[in-house]
C-alpha cells in the first residue's frame, strides 16, 4: 500500500494540459508563415507559458521538419554574469570526427550549436564572430528545407551582460539586433522570446524599432470554465483514478488561486495527504506570510499604500498610478507581487492566491 500511495503522489505532481486551442492555433499560424517578425510570448508566472511551447513542438515536429533550439535561461543561466558563461551556454564544443556532420531535425534541442574546439578558442579571442556561427546554421538548415526555430525563455537574465567584459556593446542589444537581421531582413528562422517579466516586455514594447518587426501574445491564466473541466475530470486530464473532486469543492479550489496551473497542481498534490479545507488554510497563511515579508522587509508604509486599491480592486492602471509610487510598484514587479501587463498598461497580483495575501494582511493590521 505504501508502494502505491508513493507512486500516486509522484505521479501526481505533474501538471496537466489543458485546452489552450487559441494558444496553439496562434503559435499553427505563425509557425506557417515567412519569418518576419520576433514573436515575445508574455504573460503572469507560472501561467504556463513555456509548458504551452514544449506541448506545441511536440505536437508540430510530427507533421513538419523543424529543428527547434530552446534555451531556457530561468535554468541554464543562474548565477551565471559574463559574455564567456553565453558563449559556454549556447555552443557545444565537439571535435568527434565521427560524429555526423549532418544533424536533421530530432524534436526540441537543448543542446544548440556545435562547434569544434578550434573555433571556440578563435571565439573567446574574439577573432570570430558567434551570430556568424549562428547566421550560418540558420542558412545550412533552410538549404535542406528545414525550418530553424529558435525559443528564448526569460531573455530578460541577459540583462547587464557586456560583450568581451566591455561597456560599449551590451549583449542584449546585440541579440536584439541579431533577431531583426534574422527575421525581418533575412527570414531564416522564427524567434521565439517568452518572459513573465512585463517590464522587460514593456521596453520592447514602447522601443518603436523593435515594435515594427515584433509580434506580443500573452498566455494568461486558465478561465474557469477550462478549471472547472479539469477538475471534475481528473481520470482524463490527470490520469487520477481513485480521487474525485465535487463542485463546490472545485469552487473552493478556483476562488483560492484561480486559473494558476501550477498552484491548482501544488493543491492537487497536498489532497492526497490532507483535506482540502486544510490545505486551502495553509495555503492563505502562506500567502499571508509572503506578503507580510515582503512589506515588512521592504518598507511598510509606501507598499501598504500601493498594495491596499488590491484589496478591493484586480487591476491598476499605469495611467492612474502616482508617480511617487511607480518605482514601488516596479519593484513589486520585480519581486513577483505583481505582474505588469506591458499590451494593456496594467498591473495586477500575480494570481488569485497573492490577493487573498493583500486582502489577509490589511485584515492582520486592523
Amino acid at each position: 500500500m505504501a508502494n502505491k500511495i508513493k507512486d500516486q503522489v509522484e505521479y501526481r505532481k505533474e501538471v496537466a494540459f489543458i485546452n489552450r486551442e487559441k494558444e496553439l492555433t496562434y503559435l499553427d499560424e505563425y509557425m506557417n508563415t515567412r519569418p518576419e517578425s520576433i514573436l515575445f510570448i508574455h504573460g503572469p508566472k507560472s501561467s504556463g507559458k513555456t509548458t504551452l511551447l514544449y506541448k506545441f513542438f511536440e505536437h508540430v515536429e510530427k507533421k513538419q521538419e523543424l529543428d527547434v533550439k530552446f534555451l531556457n535561461l530561468r535554468k541554464t543561466y543562474k548565477d551565471k554574469s559574463n559574455y564567456t558563461d553565453f558563449l559556454k551556454m549556447l555552443f557545444e564544443v565537439s571535435d568527434d570526427k565521427d560524429e555526423k556532420k549532418e544533424r536533421m531535425s530530432a524534436g526540441i534541442n537543448v543542446g544548440f550549436f556545435k562547434i569544434n574546439s578550434e573555433i571556440e578558442k578563435r571565439m573567446k579571442q574574439g577573432k570570430v564572430d558567434p551570430f556568424k556561427v549562428m547566421e550560418k546554421e540558420f542558412i545550412r538548415l533552410n538549404e535542406k528545407r528545414i525550418k530553424p526555430v529558435f525559443i528564448i525563455d526569460e531573455l530578460q537574465a541577459l540583462d547587464n551582460i557586456y560583450l568581451n567584459n566591455g561597456r560599449e556593446r551590451q549583449l542584449i542589444i546585440e541579440l536584439f539586433n541579431f533577431f531583426v537581421a534574422m527575421t525581418k531582413e533575412s527570414h531564416l528562422v522564427h524567434i521565439i522570446i517568452a518572459s513573465s517579466d512585463g517590464y522587460f516586455i514593456d521596453r520592447v514594447f514602447i522601443d518603436s524599432r523593435l515594435k515594427k518587426c515584433s509580434k506580443f501574445f500573452k498566455v494568461d491564466y486558465l478561465p474557469k470554465e477550462d478549471v472547472m473541466e479539469w477538475l471534475l475530470n481528473l481520470e482524463k486530464y490527470s490520469k487520477i483514478k481513485d480521487y474525485t473532486l465535487k463542485q463546490e469543492e472545485v469552487e473552493k479550489i478556483w476562488e483560492m488561486v484561480g486559473g494558476s496551473m501550477w498552484e491548482i497542481q501544488d493543491i492537487l498534490f497536498e489532497l492526497f495527504q490532507h483535506p482540502l479545507d486544510n490545505v486551502l488554510d495553509n495555503y492563505k497563511r502562506s500567502m499571508l506570510g509572503l506578503i507580510t515579508d515582503y512589506i515588512v522587509t521592504k518598507g511598510r508604509k509606501m507598499r501598504e499604500k500601493v498594495l491596499n486599491h488590491f484589496i478591493t480592486n484586480d487591476r491598476l492602471f499605469k495611467k492612474d498610478v502616482d508617480e511617487e509610487d511607480e518605482d514601488i510598484l516596479k519593484d513589486m514587479v520585480r519581486n513577483n507581487i505583481l505582474y505588469f501587463d506591458p499590451t494593456e498598461a496594467t498591473y495586477y497580483p500575480q494570481g488569485k492566491s497573492y490577493q487573498w495575501g493583500i486582502r489577509l494582511y490589511f485584515e492582520s493590521i486592523t
